[in-house]
């Protein structure tokens, strides 16, 4: 019997033996794009029906005993892969996307597509691409990353606007901006400040970019005809996170930084001592030039230059900002609740000071399941912005104008060491010390929504949405300045409020037939509504510098306004996909706006594509190499209405008050004054002739292009090429003086813009432990003036001009050929005869177009490691350096000088483009074409480093995921401008770009943060 035991003991031990020892894994499945953990994941033995699933938070254990297991991670949406599990009892796994069997969404309008049934042209920027970007201004956010998409930041200033331009800018009167549209809600995006100092403030800076999930930007006419009247400029949907089923999850990103001017400003300055010797150049020269070359006589203005004070003016107004940002989110849901509320803090300080500016928001996107048939869900977001401010840009009374116009030899204070000096201009330093602008806007964005599935594929939805802005504005200069000097202190207050509801009722219906013919329809309207209303009080003559409102000065005007426009809709869309090979789509939209005559109320907006996916015939199946090629072409007509005077077709009658009893004049019949008291009398009289033909500017555009894939979309290609004319442009078109008025607001004009987009996305490695993505974007527009009225000047002292036959942006100079090196003196265009007019002899010389744009991504990963580096760069683009005109003043005034007076021509053989200093060579009626310059410029524009804790040590400390990082902006900038920034405008006109005067530029930011994961 022993015997029989010990036999089958052996036996037992043997095919243990045979079996393995039993071993147990553990780990963590996550998604390689987000790193978040994947609940529901499938993990099996390779060969056997062994295996287990992952957790709610992602975790696994499973338990074996073949010997060289092989573990298989599988997932809907997601490639599987494939792990040796060898001596490892630790796997932690990131899946990545399978494009194949997922697809690439892409949000369109009014819906989501599949990218690789899309016929369109839109560009996608997703939340992975901005993580960590520090800039209050969601539409920098998508420069360089979009082809065709044009982005310029007008200024440092945090909070301002910025340029953006979508294939070009289509009108003149009217805006060039696109629609922005979040959440599917029509969004305010304009200036809604009352004062701009030469820079307007930008609405988008109250959204929080760590809210967003994806940037979609529609360009050709098939993608933006859908939005009709507001769609000739593009449009940017901007989608936000909402929650997910899953447990709550809390996420938190802050971090902290310090800026600095790229540039030293004092670079672009001379000392106190040169500025006496340059000034004692200048009356020299001029000297001898009205006493045959002699100096017999002549007396510096200076007698010891070497002994000038030495004030930095740039050190006085010039600050480091400190930079703070803070995130919160909590997420998760059930099948029948989803949730995200998210929270920010963020605050900026400006280079120049006392600038600053300050958002606080919140955030709750909920979707709610009623039943199987019918969802409901909203999306709240409400913030306050506060922006101190300070004059700066196109401003006579700017902190850096000033800075620039004083003299580096005259001290801060007069003798009395309190009192500032007071010439024509403000002291730099009573600018940033005693001013005061603080602008506080509180703004809510909303709305509430209801799907209805009626039948398999029939949805109904409806949805009511606000934005609503309320911004107030309060401004100061007291007794110590300038400007409030004579009037013992000068303010202003102004409320106003900008009200958008809007009403939209969508009904979609798709289907199959027989697995190859997929249609989807789409019937929807929409009613929407604005009124703006603003409140504005001035004041004079305050007790004291203490007493800043309105309610303590002595003299006040006031004056109120409302104004509305509305606009109805009624819009639809057809796809139709055969087979996956031929697709069609045609969208429909049929708007009417009060801002239009009432003979041209209505208009219609119709546009087609259609897309052959040749990849998908047979015969490419032995192209392995080509895994997509889809050729597109699309043509449509879209309209513009923004920036338009909301009564312009009607004709018009303004109140007036009539002048004091015995004089003359008239102010508006909304102002109010003390003088009231002396008699004044009500009346009114007609100020617009009424045109019911007015109609809208209207953009037809033509695109064709085609997306590539190649080695299983490991590289894809975008190509497009696009034409747009724009006709019946909103001018002011002069009329008979008999009329009784100057000019006519017509549909008369033509532009075009035309330009080619590449954009190419690469997986150059992609390895478990090493993976590098690149991105790259080059894009060119063409744009045309082709008919206007007459040609106009823009800008100050007439330095832009819009005539036919040129592009938008238009410098117009006297053009300077160069200097005479034995004389010194400027040489310059004649034109047809060798005699130089000023007033004749003046031409359009280069302008702010780039001839290319684009940007460039590397996205490196090495196991625990990232990196990312974004160059972003503009090619071809001049700049109107205005600061030279005012500071390369060869001593005609007694401002200060700009560095550039440095070059000047000094004696015979000198050969330069500055010429010598005297008064022949820097009348104030020149303008040199010497200060357009080349702004071409490529920039490290993003720069983010960070190192992912292991999951052993973060799930120690409590936390599913910890990252640490640095970061940093505009850290590099190649550029031959002279300026302290070649991404500059002075104005925030829409007909005035690439002038740089006394703008303050963009700052180099470097911070450190963390991202943290519950």
């Amino acid at each position: 019997m022993q015997k029989y035991v010990l036999l089958i003991f052996a036996m037992f031990f043997m095919a243990r033996v045979g079996w393995g020892q039993e071993k147990t894994v553990t780990g963590t499945v996550r998604s390689f794009s987000d790193n978040e953990s994947l609940p529901g994941v499938n993990v099996t033995i390779k060969g056997t029906t062994m295996g287990t699933t992952t957790a709610s938070d992602g975790t696994y254990t499973v338990k074996f005993t073949q010997e060289n297991a092989v573990l298989i991670f599988s997932f809907i949406g997601f490639a599987t892969k494939e792990v040796e599990v060898g001596n490892q009892t630790v796997i932690d796994v990131s899946l990545e996307d399978d494009i194949q069997q997922l697809g690439e969404v892409i949000v369109v309008g009014y819906g989501e597509q599949d990218r690789r049934t899309l016929t369109s042209a839109i560009s996608k920027v997703s939340a992975a691409e901005i993580r960590d970007v520090p800039t209050p201004n969601t539409s920098q956010l998508i420069q360089g990353r979009a082809a065709g998409v044009l982005v310029s930041a007008n200024s440092g200033e945090p909070g301002t606007g910025a340029l953006v331009r979508v294939r070009g800018s289509t009108s003149i009167n009217a805006s060039s901006d696109p629609l922005y549209v979040i959440d599917g809600i029509p969004i305010v995006s304009a200036n809604l400040a009352r004062t701009t100092f030469g820079q307007a403030t930008s609405p988008i800076a109250d959204l929080n970019p760590a809210d967003i999930e994806s940037i979609e930007i529609l360009k050709d006419a098939s993608a933006t005809a859908i939005y009709g009247a507001r769609a000739a400029n593009g449009v940017i949907l901007i989608t936000t996170k909402r929650g997910a089923t899953s447990r709550p999850k809390i996420s938190i990103n802050t971090y902290a930084g310090t800026s600095t001017a790229w540039r030293d400003p004092n670079d672009l300055r001379v000392d106190g001592p040169t500025f006496e010797k340059l000034q004692n150049e200048a009356a020299a020269n001029n000297y001898m030039d009205t006493h045959s070359g002699s100096l017999a006589g002549f007396t510096a203005p200076y007698a010891n230059p070497d002994d000038a004070i030495d004030t930095n003016w740039m050190d006085q107004i010039f600050q480091d900002g400190a930079l703070f940002n803070l995130d919160a989110n909590v997420s998760g849901g059930t099948e029948k609740v989803k949730y995200l509320v998210s929270g920010n803090r963020y605050k900026q300080e400006g280079l120049i000071k006392p600038t600053n500016f300050e958002r606080t928001s919140g955030r709750a996107n909920l979707d709610f399941m009623v039943s199987d048939k019918i969802k409901l869900g909203t999306s709240i977001f409400y913030s306050t912005t506060v922006r101190n401010r300070v004059q700066n840009g196109n401003n006579i009374n700017g902190a850096l104008t000033n800075a620039f116009f004083y003299p580096s030899n005259i001290p801060i204070y007069e003798a009395d060491g309190v009192t500032y000096k007071r010439p024509v201009f403000e002291n730099p330093v009573a600018v940033v010390k005693e001013t005061q602008y603080k602008m506080v806007t509180d703004r809510l964005i909303g709305n509430i929504f209801a799907d209805w599935e009626i039948t398999p594929g029939l949805i109904f939805k409806t949805s009511w949405s606000l934005d609503n802005n309320y911004v107030t504005e309060d401004q100061y200069s007291n007794s110590k300045t300038t400007t409030g000097g004579g009037v013992n202190g000068s303010g202003s207050s102004s409320v106003t409020q900008d009200l958008n509801w809007i009403n939209e009722n969508i009904l979609s219906y798709q289907f199959e037939r027989s697995g190859k013919h997929k249609f989807n329809f789409l019937l929807g309207n929409t009613l929407q509504k604005n009124t703006n209303t603003q409140v504005v009080a001035t004041g004079q003559q305050y007790p004291g510098d203490n007493f800043t409102k309105i309610s303590s000065a002595a003299i006040t005007t006031s004056r109120a306004d409302m104004t509305q426009w509305g606009i109805a809709s009624l819009f639809g869309r057809i796809n139709y996909n055969y087979a996956d090979k031929y697709l069609f789509t045609t969208n429909m939209r049929y708007d009417g706006s009060s801002r239009f005559g009432a003979n041209n109320r209505w208009g219609f907006f119709p546009s087609a594509s259609a897309g052959w996916v040749m990849s998908n015939e047979q015969f490419m199946d032995d192209v392995n190499a080509v895994s997509e090629l889809k050729l597109r072409v699309s043509y449509g007509v879209t309209g513009n209405q923004s920036g338009i005077a909301n009564f312009a077709s009607r004709g018009l009658w303004g109140g007036q008050r009539g002048g004091l009893v015995g004089g003359g004049g008239t102010v508006p019949i909304n102002t109010t004054t003390q003088a009231a008291a002396y008699g004044d009398f009500p009346g009114f009289n007609p100020i617009q002739l009424a045109n019911p033909d007015l109609k809208w500017e209207t953009t037809s555009q033509f695109d064709i292009g085609f997306d590539l894939g190649l080695f299983e979309d490991k590289v894809r290609v975008t190509f497009d090429y696009y034409n747009k004319q724009t006709k019946d442009l909103l001018l002011n078109v002069p009329v008979p003086r008999s009329t009784g008025y100057n000019v006519l607001v017509q549909n008369y004009g033509e532009m075009e813009n035309k330009g080619v987009e590449l954009a190419v996305k690469a997986s150059a490695i992609a390895k478990e432990s090493l993976t590098w993505d690149i991105g790259f974007n080059i894009s060119q527009n063409k744009n045309l003036v082709k008919k206007i009225a007459a040609p106009f000047p823009q800008f100050t002292r007439d330095y832009i001009r819009v005539q036919e036959g040129f592009p938008l942006y238009s410098f117009w100079a006297h053009e300077q050929i160069g200097v005479d090196p034995q004389t010194g003196n400027a040489i310059w265009n004649t034109g047809t005869d060798d005699v130089f007019d000023p007033n004749v002899d003046r031409f359009i010389v280069g302008n702010a177009w780039p001839d290319f744009i684009g940007g460039l991504t590397n996205d490196l990963r090495y196991k625990n490691f990232d990196l990312t580096a974004f160059f972003q760069f503009s090619v071809g683009n001049e700049i109107f350096n205005y600061n030279r005109f005012f500071y390369e003043h060869g001593g005609e005034r007694t401002t200060g000088y700009s560095s550039q007076q440095l070059d000047r021509w000094q004696k015979p053989g000198d050969v330069t483009d500055v010429p010598r200093m005297a008064r022949i060579n820097y009348n104030s009626n020149l303008r040199p074409s010497r200060h357009i310059e080349d702004g071409s410029y490529l920039r490290l524009k993003n720069l983010n480093i960070g190192y992912t804790l292991p999951k052993t040590i973060s799930n120690k400390l409590g936390m599913s995921n910890l990252r640490l990082y640095v970061a940093g902006q505009n850290l590099l900038t190649f550029t031959k401008y002279s300026g302290l920034d070649p991404e500059v405008s002075a104005d925030a006109a829409e007909l005035i770009q690439g002038v740089d005067y006394a703008v303050m530029p963009q700052p180099r930011i470097w911070m450190g943060g963390v991202n943290i994961t519950f």
